[in-house]
């Protein structure tokens, strides 16, 4: 998959897949805020999986791989989870945008 775009986990790894999840968390005045977490399969960080070990053996999908594809991106989906916020980074970010440095 050349001209993939780098993991931003390791910075290496290709994104084989993006899945984009709904997401609720509670801001600071106790509101509901929507949005969306996204969830990334990367040939390197996540090499034993399954589906990752698809694209390294076949490079692309293939039309007559198209059920096994379907169940191990049903598997994959299944299992991803989006990563929680990190609350201090977010707290950094705002704090220099509140100094003027964003």
């Amino acid at each position: 998959m050349s001209g993939a775009p780098a993991c931003p986990r390791c910075r290496t790894g290709e994104v084989l897949a993006v899945l984009r999840l709904p997401r609720t968390w509670t801001n600071a005045s106790g509101r509901p805020v929507r949005g969306h977490g996204e969830v990334l399969l990367c040939a390197r960080c996540d090499a034993g999986d399954p589906l990752a070990t698809y694209f390294a053996v076949h490079g692309t999908a293939r039309p007559e791989h198209a059920a096994l594809l379907a169940r191990l991106l049903h598997q994959w989906a299944g299992r991803a989870r989006p990563q929680a916020p990190d609350e201090n980074a977010l707290r950094a970010e705002a704090d220099a945008w509140r100094r003027g440095e964003l």
